[in-house]
């Protein structure tokens, strides 16, 4: 296969979200059993809050600046397969946890394994497609947070409710096996855009921290997705949790109405963001923010239904509704993220990115829902006021795309 076809630059672009979908998989893992965990170990919400967020989040945030570097100068298909391999191991090492702590460490294990994945993949993407194909590029590869999401609701609550949690865990981590087996033997490294700039192909760490403090659409546009991630966090995390608890509807029934979502609605919102986004910009790069940050409004209203209105159909149908909304804003945020920064630092630059948004936002979402929901009883309320954070985002996509211009980013 040659880098310049093609038809390999989709084929590497398939194989990349394939293993996103596994980062996703072993992410969400958690949140599928919250109920049976909670049950066999009388964990709180808040407990549980702290492993599906910041255990992950949080070892996640400190290894992505400096794997961030790294990706930013060495061999990015070897790292890719290293790190698939790692975090694939130990989400199936989860069988064996014997209470809190043995969780805990499992989720940060796989968080610090997890941040050198999708960096990498992304900086790989971004030399590959040109920009003006990266909203697409990237509305494909975040298929990945529906499919994997949903893949694992889907066979995680059947397993779950016939064979137990544990075995979730060892299915979960079977995927990343093969499609690090895959990396490794069909994709080349690809060169790097900036690669025959030798002032720019291997810029400081210094260098890269003061241009993402002085570039205001990039510093702009991380800020939006921070928030987002906040939102979408608490939200995926606990839509499970509330269906069983509020809408009395059983483990398996949660699993496939997930699927469903997450599969269906997130892979139709991000399928159809790569395509409007362009179109309702309408050529301007400055109008990027138009459909993404609509949908980031529309998340409150829906959530404040879903948490509102009784019945199991209605519930099923604004959940779906709501899976499709928060399937639109993170590829076209991550466009945006590598349009507005130069290409030898992508990889430092994602990574930050990266950081931010799982540190400040996975990790923060889902602990504050869960603390919310212990003090004020109500599951419901503490999701829709994480919704209401995807208003901030919205705000904060609008002022990164004013200042973002056609030139800004290094060739």
């Amino acid at each position: 296969m040659q880098s310049g076809h093609t038809s390999y630059r989709w084929y590497v672009l398939f194989i990349l979200t394939a293993i996103f979908t596994t980062h996703y998989i072993d992410r969400a893992v958690i949140s599928v059993l919250i109920e049976p965990i909670k049950k066999e170990f009388g964990l709180s919400d808040s407990a549980l809050g702290l492993l599906s967020g910041l255990a992950h989040s949080g070892a996640l945030a400190v290894v992505a600046l400096p794997i961030g570097r790294l990706t930013d100068s060495t061999n990015r298909v070897r790292l890719i397969a290293i790190v698939v391999t790692v975090w694939s191991g130990l989400t199936a090492l989860g069988a064996l946890s014997t209470g809190f702590v043995s969780l805990l460490l499992m989720r940060i294990g796989v968080g610090a394994a997890e941040a050198g994945g999708p960096p990498a993949s992304v900086s790989i993407i971004g030399d590959l497609f040109d920009r003006e194909e990266l909203p697409k590029a990237m509305g494909i590869y975040y298929l990945a947070m529906g499919l994997g999401t949903g893949l694992i609701f889907l066979v995680g609550g059947f397993v779950a409710q016939y064979y137990g949690w544990r075995a979730v865990f060892l299915i979960a981590g079977i995927p990343g096996f093969v499609f690090a087996l895959l990396v490794l033997t069909t994709i080349r490294e690809p060169a790097r855009r900036a690669a025959n700039n030798s002032k720019s192909a291997k810029p400081s760490f210094g260098k890269a921290i003061r241009e993402m403090s002085r570039n205001r659409a990039l510093l702009y546009i991380v800020i939006s997705g921070t928030c987002a991630s906040l939102a979408h966090a608490s939200l995926i995390t606990w839509l499970g949790p509330f269906l069983i608890r509020v809408r009395e509807f059983s483990l398996g029934e949660t699993g496939i109405i997930m699927a469903v979502a997450t599969i269906g609605g997130n892979t139709l919102g991000s399928v159809v963001a790569g395509f409007a986004t362009p179109a309702l910009a309408r050529g301007s790069i400055t109008g990027t923010y138009r459909f993404p940050a609509l949908l980031l409004c529309l998340s409150l209203p829906v959530c404040w239904l879903m948490a509102t209105v009784p019945g199991q159909p209605a519930t099923i149908v604004l959940v779906i509704m709501l899976s499709v909304i928060l399937g639109g804003w993170s590829g076209q945020v991550t466009a945006v993220v590598l349009a507005s920064s130069p290409t030898s630092m992508h990889g430092t630059v994602s990574s930050s990115y990266w950081m931010l948004a799982n540190l400040v936002g996975v990790g923060v979402g889902p602990v504050a829902i869960g603390l919310i929901s212990d003090m004020a009883g109500s599951l419901g309320v503490a999701m829709t006021i994480g919704a209401s954070i995807n208003l901030f985002a919205a705000l904060f996509f609008f002022i990164a795309c004013q200042n973002l211009k056609a030139g800004s980013a290094e060739a």
